[in-house]
């Protein structure tokens, strides 16, 4: 029988937005001056992103100074205080009761962060799949093909394997997860649908500085993926036996955003296609000439598919994160020095970007309004269109430029789709994805 190591307590949802309470029970709150006796819930919250709030509940009026304050949970084993912010009071007279909210301000860690041998974690508003690439093939030199099988992890359906420089991640759809997702799609909010495990597939032991670096690549990808911010969620460590040594609960750095629809994504949930290109990914996230640049072009590629107030921010966005890759990429390839690239107008900068990238231009005939003013103000292609456009936003109007009045919101909408496509293309092209 195969022994499954380690073996994280799951999170399960049944609904969208369903509290998850990490502690709940007698509390001490510590104020530099006094310890005051209440009762405490801690919880994952969900609005307006994924937050680990704070109840404190006591029986008493005394004045509290909320600055720097600490939560003795009492009741875990061992003890522990967390650190806290508390702002608001409710009183309740009739049996003199106070109830304070407020948020963790550091995160909260019991065990040792080093020595570690796996390290677990919960991720929001993934889409489901039962699909898995534990198994797969190779060619050895004489063109054989040979089956590889790949650790997974318990016994999900759906499991994803990445694999990238001895770092080794499992995602795991959580069961029933499939259910979870129509009620997102449905109503949005957020859910917990996947679980993950890091490790090394040489069983060296890391740290949590190394393993959080890992993760916040890996939680970047994606978001990449998804289209949307996930998020991880309560990090568990694990020694060589499978047993835990570490647990930490923390608002993510990355603010999580709402379920949206999966159209958003550049893949699909009925295959693995997402993992090949992961550590082509890492390479470049790794590379001090480009992870800035990466960071940068998947906030801006994720951030304006949002567009809740109009077009006009997205368009902003998606052209900086094509400047920005254009300069990078033809700089590390040598493909053009400093004084050209800076002599070349956006347009061109892009162009030759796509041109060194193999993307063919999207038409101009096949948007209505752009063929329009591309036959009017003599736009030679669909480039010229999305940096004209982008011009006439940021620019103030002037009597003599024909481009102040073409900003309409249809034509905004066809600029924002062509320009959101090429940045799409230009990442997947940079990442080596091998179906475009």
């Amino acid at each position: 029988m195969t022994i499954w190591k380690p073996e994280p307590k799951i999170i399960r949802q049944t609904l969208p937005n369903q509290p998850i309470i990490l502690y709940r029970g007698f509390t001490e709150l510590i104020d530099r001056e006094n310890i005051i006796e209440g009762k405490s819930w801690v919880q994952i919250s969900w609005y307006p992103y994924p937050t680990i709030t704070v109840k404190f509940v006591y029986k008493s009026e005394e004045d509290i100074n909320l600055k720097d304050v600490e939560l003795k949970l009492t009741e875990l084993i061992p003890q522990a205080r967390m650190s806290v912010h508390l702002s608001k009071y409710i009183h309740y007279c009739g049996s003199k009761k106070t109830e304070l909210f407020g948020y963790l301000t550091k995160p909260f860690r019991q065990g040792i962060t080093d020595n570690l041998s796996s390290v677990t974690f919960h991720i929001t508003n993934f889409f489901w799949f039962n699909i898995s690439n534990i198994f797969d093939y190779e060619y050895d030199q004489n063109g054989n093909e040979i089956e590889i099988q790949r650790e997974g992890w318990l016994m999900f359906d759906g499991q994803f394997i990445f694999d990238y420089d001895n770092w080794h991640f499992v995602l795991a759809t959580l069961d029933e997860n499939g259910e979870l997702e129509e009620k997102l799609e449905a109503q949005g909010g957020y859910g917990v649908t996947h679980i993950c495990k890091l490790e090394r597939s040489d069983e060296q032991a890391f740290n949590l500085d190394e393993a959080n670096k890992m993760i916040d690549a890996f939680v970047y990808y994606l978001s990449f993926v998804r289209g949307i911010w996930v998020s991880p969620l309560l990090i568990y460590g694990w020694d060589a036996e499978g047993n835990k040594i570490l647990e930490e609960w923390s608002t993510p750095k990355i603010k999580a955003d709402s379920w949206q629809s999966l159209s958003y994504c550049w893949t699909t949930s009925d295959t693995t296609e997402m993992v090949i290109i992961f550590p082509k990914f890492m390479k470049k996230w790794e590379d001090e000439n480009w992870k800035e640049t990466i960071q940068n072009a998947i906030q801006w590629y994720v951030e304006s598919y949002k567009h809740s107030n109009g077009y006009n921010t997205s368009i902003i966005l998606i052209q900086s994160a094509l400047e920005k890759l254009a300069w990078t990429y033809l700089k590390t390839n040598q493909c053009v020095n400093s004084e050209d690239f800076n002599g070349l107008k956006a347009s061109g900068q892009i162009r030759l970007l796509l041109k060194f990238l193999n993307i063919p231009l999207e038409p101009v005939d096949k948007y209505l309004e752009i063929n329009k003013k591309a036959k009017e103000l003599n736009w030679m292609d669909s480039i010229k269109a999305i940096t004209e456009i982008r011009n006439a936003i940021i620019h103030p109007p002037s009597k003599n430029n024909k481009n102040n009045k073409i900003t309409s919101e249809q034509i905004l909408t066809e600029v924002f789709q062509i320009s959101h496509y090429y940045l799409q293309q230009c990442l997947l092209k940079i990442f080596e994805y091998p179906y475009i």
